[in-house]
């Protein structure tokens, strides 16, 4: 005879499944507490921490330094800009602003924040260029012309 599981062992298995892929997560080489705790060596210690290092810190002649990344000025605006035009601006949803000037830029972001119907998804386009600046239009031309 076929024996039924009874719905109250289900969320018992799943808390006990969950509980225990937590418990070992910490388990492994890239565990930073355990190898601080373990009888190794500076070199193996300094390879588990290069191991667990964040992207934006390197070490350089065994000191630890945080790099600064410099970044454009219109390239934080343009991150609500991709969503539409495509990380590169390759287009997708809106068209390709890759290989565009940064003239044009200029003034199609112009004739958007001045209300004026520049193609069929202009209506997208009047809030988005409504709320920059003059100094915004002018980092995101420059932005897009790096494409």
């Amino acid at each position: 005879m076929k024996t039924q599981r009874s719905f109250a062992t289900v969320p018992f298995m799943a808390t006990l499944c969950v509980l225990s892929v937590l418990a070992l997560t910490g388990c492994g080489k890239n565990d930073a507490f355990a190898a601080k705790k373990a009888d190794y060596s500076k070199a193996q210690l300094a390879e588990i921490e290069n191991r667990i290092t964040p992207f934006s810190v390197v070490m350089v002649d065994g000191v630890t330094a945080v790099v600064a990344v410099a970044a454009l000025p219109g390239e934080a605006k343009y991150m609500a800009c991709g969503a539409c035009h495509g990380a590169q601006g390759g287009g997708g949803v809106g068209p390709a602003l890759a290989g565009q000037t940064a003239d044009y830029i200029v003034g199609r972001l112009n004739q958007y924040k001045a209300g004026e119907k520049v193609g069929s998804q202009s209506n997208m386009m009047w809030a988005q260029a409504g709320m920059l600046s003059e100094a915004d239009i002018q980092d995101l031309a420059e932005y897009v012309t790096t494409f």
